[in-house]
């Protein structure tokens, strides 16, 4: 079964996150309000994606609201008395969204509809209405579809996740926001607590579908039957061919929070730009926004959706139907196709368009958003406008291009064949401590052991691959190296675990000068990382780590580097950018940190337990 056509062409939404923590309503900058009770809390259960406890957290809760002993003792001040459906469903019509999806019930446990099988409801405490199925109707009436996101996780629930929360909590409540509640949309959450066949996840999906067939639920289920991907924190670097979202708050919290200054929120031009990268690569953009405790969004978060919506109902079918081209552009320039036209958004106001260039097709015209001719010049660095709109605080402009194909590309007299994949494994069988094994051009199959004291030499990460798809591409031995290769391997990563290219299981082992698709593990002591580029390395127990010089990206909610006990490490000039936490070292002594470049979530360097880290 194909996904459902009411998706496809809607492609900007909202998402309003709620919970109790609403009601205090705080959370450091950087972090989630949703996540209050484990932030004052350490004893919640499954909170590996968060901090527990937070110093301030606990400083806000014992200064603010210390006549509150019990999470649950803020019911009272959650009234939502303020709370409008319609107006929910018209701002997101004003912000020129397509579909809308609520929190139906998030890791505290509370459910925002008459759910079955619990009294844990805002019918029974709180707002003592029926919340969640109010904003549905208010969605049909408004012609928007609607959706839930539901949290596999519970932290009041004491079955979880035991077989009879699965049985009498999470399939009866899921079936019947679909039955009942009219949800199109069901978005899994707190899913990491059990696999995918703890929580029957496929044979739930197949529920769903029997009742609903043009539903669709996104792949937080650890399911084979989900229909679309979820982003979070870091877009894709390209064009991404199957369904994906890319869901963001406005700030950095979804839920609202009180400790966020107005300036900490997206402005209108940053949402259009990031909007529009989203739909150039294939994507959808759910913008997740949270109101207050009286059930109202404040007023910085209206203005920006305004903001936005202005320009995405200017440009409503481009944002709904447009596809992306074969490129989707860069920082400054997105590139849609609508109707077989080619449309460029100018998003840096500096009106240049560099892949278009004269290699790329004659540009015939390129005209305005008012159909008017627009002055150009095209070369070989690309399309130039002879007066681009430059104000920074203007929005993107849209340009329609008129252009003819690229010319064909010359003939090749000695074209390039496939490239060569040979066992890795075969080349290494009579190899001795000692030996230098040199690979050439091309691909060579995993997983192979290097053995003992051998080194295998590639010609580079980009002419050199060793490829273990879906295994561990690399294992080496005591005292071996492996040097200048592009290494991938383990599969497809399932969300913020580690997938992981390469294993070092011998002491003194070395990766030096390599591009490793995914994550390096090391068993063994001893062991040097050195100018490599990975999303991250995980050690547990080896002594004398030593990693320099080294790049590391993460996907958001991912740690740089785990290391777990041993002595004696060293993490010198490394690059950190786009993880959780960039370096975590529990139980160690005498880890030396020094000269490394971080950009993190949360932490820089989180240090547990640990003795001397310099």
């Amino acid at each position: 079964m194909g996904l459902a056509a009411w998706w496809r062409h809607r492609r900007f939404g909202m998402l309003v996150d709620v919970s109790l923590a609403t009601v205090p309503g705080w959370a450091p900058i950087g972090q989630d309000v949703a996540w209050y009770r484990a932030h004052i809390d350490g004893r919640v259960r499954d909170a590996n994606l968060h901090p527990t406890s937070l110093v301030e957290a606990l400083h806000y809760h014992r200064d603010r609201w210390a006549h509150v002993e019990d999470y649950d003792d803020f019911f009272p001040f959650l009234h939502f008395d303020e709370f409008d459906p319609d107006a929910w469903a018209a701002l997101a019509r004003d912000a020129g969204m397509s579909y809308a999806i609520m929190t139906a019930k998030h890791h505290d446990g509370l459910c925002w509809w008459d759910a079955p099988g619990t009294d844990r409801t805002v019918l029974h405490d709180g707002p003592a209405r029926n919340v969640l199925g109010q904003f549905a109707a208010a969605c049909e009436r408004a012609e928007l579809p609607f959706g839930v996101s539901y949290s596999l996780l519970d932290w009041a629930d004491p079955r979880y996740p035991g077989p009879e929360y699965v049985d009498e909590v999470v399939h009866p409540q899921v079936v019947d926001l679909v039955e009942r509640m009219g949800a199109q949309a069901v978005w899994g959450d707190g899913h990491w607590g059990a696999g995918g066949d703890h929580w029957r996840s496929d044979e739930l999906h197949a529920a769903l579908r029997a009742i609903n067939p043009d539903v669709v639920v996104n792949d937080r289920w650890w399911a084979s039957s989900s229909d679309v991907v979820t982003f979070e924190h870091r877009l894709p670097d390209g064009i991404v061919a199957t369904p994906w979202e890319y869901r963001r708050p406005l700030g950095a919290s979804a839920d609202f929070n009180r400790a966020e200054p107005d300036d900490a929120l997206a402005t209108p031009t940053t949402l259009v730009a990031e909007l529009t990268e989203v739909i150039a690569k294939g994507g959808h953009l759910t913008l997740q926004v949270g109101p207050d405790a009286a059930g109202s969004f404040p007023a910085a978060v209206t203005d920006r959706l305004r903001g936005v919506g202005g320009w995405v109902r200017r440009n409503q079918r481009l944002v709904d139907e447009g596809e992306p081209w074969i490129h989707w552009g860069d920082a400054d320039t997105r590139y849609l196709t609508l109707d077989d036209d080619l449309y460029a958004i100018d998003v840096s106001g500096r009106g240049t368009f560099a892949h278009l260039r004269r290699d790329a097709g004659r540009v015939a015209s390129i005209s305005g958003a008012d159909g008017s001719a627009v002055e150009f010049e095209q070369d070989e660095r690309g399309v130039h406008l002879s007066r681009p709109p430059r104000r920074s605080q203007r929005m993107p402009a849209v340009y329609r291009i008129e252009h003819d194909a690229p010319p064909p590309p010359p003939i090749e007299l000695f074209p390039a064949g496939e490239p060569t994949h040979t066992e890795l494994a075969d080349l290494l069988v009579d190899s001795r401590s000692g030996d230098i094994v040199q690979l050439g051009e091309g691909v060579y199959v995993g997983p192979a052991r290097i053995p003992d004291g051998v080194t295998v030499r590639g010609l580079g990460p980009d002419r050199t691959t060793i490829d273990g798809a879906e295994s561990l591409a690399v294992t080496l031995g005591t005292g071996s190296r492996i040097e200048h290769c592009g290494i991938t391997g383990g599969g497809r990563r399932v969300g913020h675990l580690p997938r992981y290219g390469v294993r070092i299981a011998g002491e003194g082992a070395t990766i030096i000068g390599c591009d490793v698709d995914g994550h390096i593990g090391i068993d063994a002591g001893s062991p040097r990382i050195i100018s490599c580029t990975a999303s991250g390395v995980v050690a547990s127990g080896p002594n004398r780590v030593e990693i320099v010089r080294s790049t590391f990206t993460g996907m958001g909610s991912d740690v740089g580097l785990a290391i777990t006990g041993g002595a004696g490490h060293l993490i010198d000039s490394c690059e950190f950018d786009g993880h959780r936490a960039a370096i975590v070292l529990t139980g160690t002594i005498g880890a030396t940190v020094r000269a490394n470049r971080i950009s993190a979530r949360w932490w820089g360097v989180c240090a547990v337990d640990c003795e001397a880290v310099d």
